[in-house]
């Protein structure tokens, strides 16, 4: 038995896409194509020009992402010289690397934030030894910084660290971002996605919000024609759902006091995720999965922050408090393994059973995090 990824290129036929934006902020500069606009990244901490940082750096704008099609961690690794994101035979699980640093056990060694939290787990914990990232949509940027972190971001950035950036609530402009898109794959199911992002002052000067709201399906083209059998039982099974939830409020009290509550939700819902390719054909975009039985696989988090920053003259307090809180159930299938480990291939000629054997696993990540920095503001 023979068991190969699938990935949708070469299987899309077509699509169309509306991407729509409304920012009050100044476009960015082209001068014949090129990109004159100033990057601001805070890989030191501190919001700083890319520039003047002595770190090898690639930074993704919110409009850089749309531009190229960036929608998932997958395309960033794509777009960014020596990041690399890859799954894993089985499709269970995902590795990240960069510059080639990866750990098969023990402590990362890529970080993993949102905004000032990370989100990474060990590696070799059992069932689940892959990250949880954020979907690309209505952030600021996203950050990717080269070599060793660790005096700003822990022993698990021996490689490097990426980071998503989320927009702050303004408060004295609206601004407002919305995407849609739909597409279809040959002899598979329609795939779409929608979602809109809104902001700005409640009071001006004092009090502002940012909210924002995502769904994306992503049809399967993948059928189920269990092993014992030659006929397709269920259509389209390795289908893909995401909603993620985003909501800030930022408070100032006063002009040195700035306090900014937020919460983030997102659920990702999978099915079976690849195909068998002694049993597809994939020159005419037929692809077949041997498994007798679903394989559901469930990934949701919530993140609720608190982020305090306070100007002391020449200095900044800041406070960042957070707590993840993730839940991953996921179904496997050992039915074919077990059958081709102990009997062989079944034939035609030779009745089998209604043979099953099932793995569930539930795992659950809580992650308290609290950070109290002093910084000069020089």
């Amino acid at each position: 038995m023979k068991v190969s990824l699938s990935t949708l290129a070469g299987v899309l036929l077509s699509g169309t896409a509306l991407s729509v934006q409304a920012q009050s902020a100044a476009p960015e500069a082209d001068a014949g194509g090129l990109d004159l606009t100033e990057i601001v990244v805070t890989a030191t901490r501190r919001q700083e020009s890319i520039d003047r940082i002595p770190l090898s750096i690639s930074a993704f704008s919110q409009s850089r992402m749309d531009a190229q099609g960036i929608k998932s961690i997958d395309d960033v690794a794509r777009f960014t010289p020596g990041l690399s994101f890859a799954p894993s035979e089985d499709g269970l699980t995902n590795s990240i690397a960069i510059r080639g640093i990866a750990s098969g056990v023990g402590a990362s060694t890529t970080g993993v934030y949102i905004d000032d939290t990370p989100i990474q787990v060990r590696s070799g914990t059992g069932v689940v030894t892959e990250n949880v990232y954020p979907q690309v949509f209505d952030l600021e940027r996203v950050e990717v910084l080269r070599g060793p972190q660790g005096t700003l971001f822990g022993t698990g950035s021996m490689g490097g660290t990426v980071r998503f950036i989320t927009p702050e609530p303004s408060l004295n402009h609206y601004s407002g971002f919305a995407r849609a898109e739909s597409g279809f794959t040959k002899n598979g199911d329609a795939s779409y996605e929608a979602g809109v992002a809104v902001g700005g002052p409640i009071i001006e000067d004092r009090l502002g919000f940012r909210v924002s709201a995502f769904y994306q399906n992503a049809g399967g083209y993948v059928d189920r024609m269990p092993f014992t059998g030659s006929t397709v039982t269920d259509k389209d099974i390795n289908d893909d759902r995401t909603t993620v939830l985003r909501a800030a409020l930022k408070f100032a009290a006063s002009d040195a006091l700035a306090i900014t509550p937020s919460i983030t939700y997102q659920r990702k819902r999978k099915h079976d995720g690849y195909f068998w390719e002694n049993i597809s054909n994939t020159r005419d975009s037929v692809f077949n999965a041997g498994w007798d039985q679903p394989q559901p696989s469930t990934d949701s988090f919530t993140l609720p922050a608190l982020k305090i920053q306070w100007k002391i003259g020449a200095a900044e307090l800041i406070s960042n408090t957070s707590f993840l809180y993730r839940s991953l159930d996921r179904a496997s299938d050992y039915s074919a393994f077990n059958w081709f480990a102990l009997v062989g291939d079944p034939t035609p000629t030779a009745p089998v059973p209604d043979y099953r054997v099932t793995s569930n696993a539930s795992v659950r990540q809580n992650s308290f995090t609290q950070e109290v920095r002093l910084q000069s503001t020089d």
